[in-house]
């Protein structure tokens, strides 16, 4: 296409006669283009904004080098440690820790990298007061393979067989010169002893550890032993064994195992490609993401179930699994989150409800409202009838509590849901609104899900709704607090708590804007409760929204990022993008919870990481900054970050699951700048109304050219420079 050619004025023309047509005269699947700010060069504070640092990162952090589906789940800390058999309850923590030192050296400070994120080998180095490397050392995953004694067992021949599963883990260990030893200190339970002339460690009658050269001696304590080398010693490689007897050892050995696992790691069908950004940051925590998600996957019941977490949060939840599952099919892997959907449905009670914490009414409504988006982003009604059963008796379960909660008129929460508890940093069982928000939102998809499928409950589950939503609008205004004068926020409890902020809880309330769709953009509760969420900002995100009062909770950022969206405001939701970036560690994964920079002096955290909620609201975030399904059209851009549109940028998404069956962009942005062409490859639903292209700052004044063949829209945009 030539620029030279382009006629503005009628390009303008036609810009905004498909803009603002009226919807039911539009033609099914055509372009509009909506202004969503006046062109504008980009600022240095705004350029600053879109950028990965890591500025935020917690003090401390773990990574998993484990293998997908794995289920030992090898962890390393920020220090280099290997973490071993994580156990819950008063005191958490690891029972087995491996770590390594150089005798008469004291660090001055560790630094720590992953240098590929699609490739689990974390290497960790200890510098002295000239920043000089003294001591480094990669720790991976053994992949199993013909020149080792590992038994080649899949993840779910192991979980079938309920056998201890055989693993290896690795610590290749360097220093540059002769001075100092490598010592290696291992605290766990059990009883250790060495033999003469033997390179292992044996744990109560295994060999649990192997070294390619001798130690110097073996100094035992009763936290564990410590092996310490002799100073010559300069390339180490300790080899751990799990469920089987370790091997010897040697360097080149091990050194092959690196590049096995490397080889292995690249050659692993995971779904990296279908979202591509012009961001090597952004693009490198995309795909430690998916990465992340897998290998906290485990088989259970002999079926692949994605699980929150390696430690304190190893299972399937129901909320956290949703959205997880959610990011899986955005990904094109429905069959995989079908897995984790089949084993979420065992959790079913006998009354039909969904109660796995307790009095967290809510997992009704989510199922409901997974159940149906899977069915939009797989495009398989005859799977949502085969279930309907289970969206049946869900929303009987509804009706049930809302019954259930009228048995005292005068109660706050009467014709809404029974008191429940919160979550989210509000403890108890109490009169509140997450229970309510979810509810109507799964009843919400569930009237959708009987509109799509012609379904005989339609009629009666929409007066239903309608009942709900009105009740729940009384309440609100009776509940509402003033904020600025002109709007009002309204509170997560229903029962005023001085020792409750009224930042806590509102996660909830993020969910209810989306994806629940219970408010507008001009609904003014919606704008209250966003204004008192932005007057609460630290980091660029929300501070004491969970359980802690000075914390800030890492992927709160993606509810608030999405709620932003979907109230239109695209660029802030891009911004928020980056903040939940900056907040992961360097190794890109995220804790919970984690204090501000420079308020973290006792190493306080919440929850596991890697967190794979975090992951999936990431891979979540990302995807609907791009494409964003509202109602029967499919918007594209409204939050795409301004340095996405740098000079040779290319953003792309391949085959991305919509409602309306899957969708591929490319935004190839010319090397000179002055124009970016979007191709899309329109989803064949005939559900899809239009494709709306949002024009944010980078945008020229100059009308975009629009031009299409065989079901594939191109599109130039003018740029400002």
């Amino acid at each position: 296409m030539n620029p030279k050619k382009r006629s503005p004025a009628a390009l303008i023309l036609l810009c905004a006669l498909a803009a603002f047509a009226p919807s039911g005269c539009s033609k099914p699947g055509e372009v509009a283009f909506e202004r969503d700010a006046a062109p504008a060069p980009a600022s240095p504070e705004e350029l600053n904004a879109f950028k990965v640092d890591f500025r935020y990162s917690p003090s401390w952090w773990q990574s998993t080098i484990c293998l997908p589906d794995d289920r030992l789940k090898t962890l390393v800390s920020k220090e280099g440690t290997l973490l071993y058999d994580y156990q819950n309850g008063e005191t958490p923590g690891f029972a087995t820790r491996i770590s390594v030192a150089v005798r008469s050296f004291a660090p001055s400070r560790a630094i720590q990298s992953m240098p590929d994120p699609r490739v689990p080998v974390v290497e960790t180095g200890l510098l002295d007061e000239a920043g000089r490397v003294r001591c480094s050392w990669k720790a991976l995953a053994v992949v199993p393979g013909d020149d080792q004694d590992l038994p080649s067992f899949s993840p779910r021949d192991q979980a079938a067989s309920g056998s201890t599963q055989a693993r290896g883990d690795i610590l290749i260990i360097r220093k540059p010169d002769k001075e100092g030893a490598i010592a290696v200190r291992i605290e766990a339970p059990g009883a250790f002893t060495v033999k003469r002339r033997d390179l292992g460690l044996y744990r109560d009658g295994r060999r649990f550890l192997s070294a390619s050269s001798p130690w110097e001696y073996y100094e035992p304590s009763k936290e564990g032993p410590l092996l310490v080398f002799p100073p010559a010693v300069n390339e180490l490689a300790v080899y751990v064994a799990h469920g089987h007897d370790a091997g010897d050892v040697d360097t080149g050995w091990a050194v092959a195992q690196e590049q096995r696992a490397a080889a292995y790691w690249r050659s692993l069908d995971l779904p990296y490609d279908v979202i591509r950004v012009p961001d090597p940051a952004v693009q490198g925590i995309l795909d430690a993401s998916i990465r992340n998600i897998y290998q906290s996957r485990e088989v259970k019941d002999g079926l692949p179930v994605f699980q929150v977490g390696p430690t304190c949060y190893r299972g399937l939840w129901v909320v956290d699994g949703c959205f997880i599952l959610e990011a899986m099919a955005y990904l094109g892997r429905g069959t995989e989150a079908r897995s984790g959907i089949r084993h979420l449905l065992t959790r079913q009670k006998p009354d039909g409800s969904f109660e796995i914490l307790d009095k967290y009414w809510k997992e009704n409504g989510i199922v409901l409202y997974l159940l149906y988006r899977h069915a939009l982003l797989t495009r398989d009604l005859p799977w949502l009838k085969k279930n309907w059963n289970v969206v049946r008796s869900v929303v009987e379960v509804i009706k049930r509590l809302r019954r259930e909660s009228r048995k005292n008129p005068a109660a706050p929460e009467a014709g809404l849901m029974p008191p429940g508890f919160p979550d989210g940093g509000v403890g108890g069982v109490v009169p509140e609104y997450t229970n309510v928000y979810w509810n109507l939102a799964g009843l919400k998809a569930a009237v959708e899900a009987a509109r799509l499928i012609g379904a005989v409950e339609l009629k009666d589950w929409e007066a239903e709704y309608k009942d709900f939503l009105a009740v729940f609008h009384l309440a609100a205004k009776r509940d509402a607090r003033p904020i600025d004068g002109k709007l009002a926020y309204l509170p997560i409890l229903m029962k005023e708590d001085p020792a409750v902020a009224p930042v806590r809880g509102q996660w909830a309330f993020c969910h209810a804007v989306f994806p629940g769709k219970i408010f507008d953009a001009h609904d003014p509760l919606a704008q209250g409760t966003m204004a008192l969420l932005e007057r609460s900002q630290s980091e660029g995100l929300v501070l004491g929204t969970g359980w802690m009062a000075d914390g800030i909770w890492d992927y709160f950022a993606s509810f608030y990022g999405h709620a932003q969206l979907w109230l239109g405001r695209g660029e802030k939701a891009a911004r928020i993008l980056y903040a939940f970036a900056n907040h992961a560690s360097p190794l890109r994964a995220w804790r919970e919870e984690q204090p501000p920079r420079g308020k973290d002096a006792e190493g306080r955290f919440v929850g596991d990481m890697p967190h794979n909620w975090a992951s999936a609201e990431f891979i979540r975030l990302v995807r609907n900054l791009l494409v964003l399904e509202r109602g029967k059209e499919l918007h594209l851009l409204q939050g795409i970050p301004r340095t996405w549109l740098a000079a040779g940028a290319v953003t792309e998404l391949k085959d991305v699951a919509t409602d309306f069956g899957r969708a591929s962009i490319v935004l190839r942005v010319d090397d000179d700048g002055r124009h970016a062409t979007l191709r899309v490859r329109k989803p064949v639903g005939a559900d899809l109304r239009r494709v709306v292209v949002h024009l944010g700052a980078w945008a020229d004044k100059a009308g975009p050219e629009v031009s299409g063949e065989d079901g594939t829209i191109e599109i130039v945009i003018p740029l400002v420079r």
